[in-house]
């Protein structure tokens, strides 16, 4: 053949078109056959789904493993269809579940099912054919965080470790929740410290034996680490003094109380405690004391932004009024404070006796001239009518006096 001729057919519109068809026929036929030609695919990352009988819920179990559970499917069949595939389509699920009725620990054969709309494959294999799970119940408990934090400071200088979290909540399998005794972070500073000093330490659990629980990849525990502030403090011993109220006056009333311990050590930032010398206990209300001997627990009072640093708490007050005499005086003289000018108030009690406690000298002297006596109405929802109020009592131009007890009187209001 010669170059004439094929230039003829390929010239030839017939002939192009008959070429055409046969290409386009070969090519369907080709193409069309290799997707109904079988073949094998991999269908990954399929949750193992494991449904716990009714009798494993109703006991509150639930499976616990350090990972998620998952698995993968080899399939056969057309590549139009396995082709499209996703975990979706398929479900691992253990051969059989009826046997989960206890905590412990189960090793389970797996299957695959189809739960897709396209139903036609076939399921070859499953990988992993086995799994390892375990059973148990869910408990939550609250622990206290313990820091053993060890740090060096100057002399002089007081330490504490103060944490952003108190307590840690836990929860997770019941067996591993059984064997945390306590919750603690522990760490080591290893310079000298001069001021305060900051740092995030893990929350460790540890058993009865103080060992550290290694195995914790199922349990939440929540915080997981906790910050640690070591606050360097400056130390200083302070003497204590009596706070009173109602207190007599003009005498030395020192010479009537003890303080035991009357001397306490605090700590606090240089500013806030360089000029603090003494501190006072919790208010003594002398309207309460007779002339006796008491013996009486009292709080103290620590300084703003100090801290008791042997947490002594309280003192002993012991106070020797047994010398102190008694006088009952009658008074008739009240006055009514405290009203606005729309209403008049009158006291329609005649005389009250009151008692007064005192050193011998100022019993002998004071009278019924030496007491003040009014009603305070100031604040007070005033209303027209009568009313029981408490009646206020203070000493003049007299000392060594107290006035003991409390005293009420009726009011009458008027417009």
């Amino acid at each position: 053949m010669n170059k004439g001729f094929f230039s003829k057919i390929f010239t030839n519109k017939l002939f192009l078109i008959i070429l055409s068809f046969i290409i386009s026929l070969t090519m369907w036929v080709s193409i069309n056959m290799g997707d109904y030609g079988e073949t094998s695919y991999v269908v990954s990352n399929i949750p193992i789904t494991i449904n716990l009988p009714e009798n494993a819920v109703n006991q509150g179990l639930k499976v616990f493993n350090n990972e998620e559970l998952k698995g993968s499917v080899t399939v056969t069949g057309n590549r139009s269809v396995i082709g499209s595939l996703t975990a979706d389509d398929i479900q691992i699920v253990p051969e059989q579940s009826d046997l989960l009725t206890s905590a412990g620990s189960y090793s389970l054969s797996l299957v695959a099912k189809k739960t897709g709309a396209s139903l036609n494959y076939t399921i070859d294999s499953v990988s992993p054919g086995t799994v390892y799970i375990r059973l148990d119940r869910n408990r939550k408990i609250t622990k206290k965080i313990e820091q053993n934090i060890s740090y060096t400071i100057p002399q002089g200088y007081y330490g504490t470790v103060l944490l952003n979290e108190d307590e840690v909540s836990i929860s997770g399998p019941e067996t591993e929740i059984k064997k945390i005794d306590k919750v603690v972070i522990k760490g080591k500073i290893d310079k000298e410290l001069s001021s305060s000093y900051k740092s995030e330490y893990k929350v460790k659990l540890l058993d009865s034996f103080g060992e550290e629980l290694t195995n914790t990849d199922t349990l939440s525990i929540s915080p997981s680490t906790v910050t640690a502030t070591v606050s360097v403090l400056q130390m200083k011993d302070v003497g204590v003094d009596l706070s009173s109220k109602n207190a007599p006056t003009g005498i030395n009333l020192s010479d009537y109380y003890t303080i035991e311990p009357n001397e306490i050590s605090i700590a606090g930032e240089s500013a806030n405690i360089m000029n603090i010398s003494r501190i006072t206990t919790d208010t003594i209300d002398f309207s309460t004391l007779k002339n006796n001997d008491y013996n009486i627990s009292k709080g103290l009072n620590i300084p703003n932004k100090c801290i008791d640093i042997n947490s002594v708490n309280s003192v002993n007050v012991k106070l020797n009024l047994s010398s102190m005499k008694k006088k009952k005086l009658t008074i008739t003289d009240f006055q009514v404070r405290g009203l606005d000018e729309n209403y008049y108030g009158e006291v329609t009690t005649a005389s009250l006796e009151i008692t007064i406690y005192g050193t011998k000298d100022s019993i002998d002297k004071i009278s019924e001239n030496n007491i003040v006596s009014y009603v305070d109405l100031t604040d007070t929802d005033i209303s027209v009518g009568s009313k029981t109020t408490p009646l206020q009592l203070s000493l003049q131009n007299i000392d060594g006096c107290w006035i003991y007890g409390s005293y009420n009187v009726v009011v009458d209001i008027s417009k």
